[in-house]
């Protein structure tokens, strides 16, 4: 218990850098930015010494082209901000043939069909955790705003379930997150990201999308470090011997 006690203090501080980086991540591709939204990117989160600039070459470039963007545009002038909801719109939602779908089953078939068995996976990873989308039933579940959006509220179970001292749920929830990377977001995901730094006509979402290519490899290897920690590993041994 001691050991789980001193593994909170640890691990704390990235669970919470995760769930920045999430919010960031699931807000610039979920929809159309908001100036509310993009006031938020240029005075806070991009605007500080970005984490992980140092371990990722992908974040460290993600990061640069995105403030390069805000340092040679006021993204909240009408002009920029109008250059933005294009860029998005064209690349995202259409009417013309998109360039970057934003939906896992349309890189995991060949016809790039939506709502395939992809859709229904995603969705039965939503329901363990009873989470349901807003948009559910018209969005397609497999939506990349909905899988980050899933990363980002799991990690804020992870911090309740750290307060409640419920290290199995705890466990469980980081080892769900780690499959979910594995099975779904590092699937596609890079082919996107690949899609939307050839295609996008700002820097800004050229560098979001090496920004979250980046992070997502990161995270991985981050959960398999969470879930090594001896604490964990030594609750596991604990439920072996029961």
């Amino acid at each position: 218990m001691q050991e789980l006690e001193g593994m909170c203090t640890s691990i704390r501080p990235l669970l919470e850098v995760r769930l920045c980086i999430y919010d960031l991540l699931r807000c610039t591709f979920i929809q159309e930015p908001t100036r509310d939204f993009l006031t938020t990117v240029k005075n806070g989160i991009i605007a500080a010494d970005f984490p992980f600039t140092q371990e990722s070459e992908s974040i460290f470039q993600g990061i640069n082209q995105v403030k390069d963007y805000i340092h040679q545009n006021d993204i909240l002038s009408e002009t920029a901000y109008n250059s933005l909801h294009w860029d998005y719109t064209r690349l995202f939602i259409g009417p013309d043939e998109l360039p970057a779908p934003p939906w896992e089953s349309a890189y995991c078939n060949e016809e790039r069909l939506l709502f395939q068995k992809e859709t229904l996976e995603v969705r039965r990873a939503y329901l363990k955790y009873s989470f349901l989308p807003v948009e559910f039933g018209t969005e397609a579940d497999d939506h990349l705003g909905l899988e980050l959006d899933f990363m980002f509220r799991l990690n804020e179970l992870a911090l309740t379930e750290m307060d409640n001292k419920d290290w199995e749920l705890l466990k469980q929830i980081l080892t769900d997150q780690k499959l979910f990377l594995e099975e779904h977001l590092l699937k596609w995901v890079p082919a996107l990201c690949n899609d939307i730094v050839n295609d996008a006509q700002t820097g800004f979402y050229r560098g979001m999308a090496n920004l979250l290519r980046g992070f997502l490899t990161l995270d991985l290897k981050a959960l398999n470090e969470l879930l090594g920690h001896r604490g964990l590993v030594d609750l596991q041994c604990v439920e072996g011997e029961l």
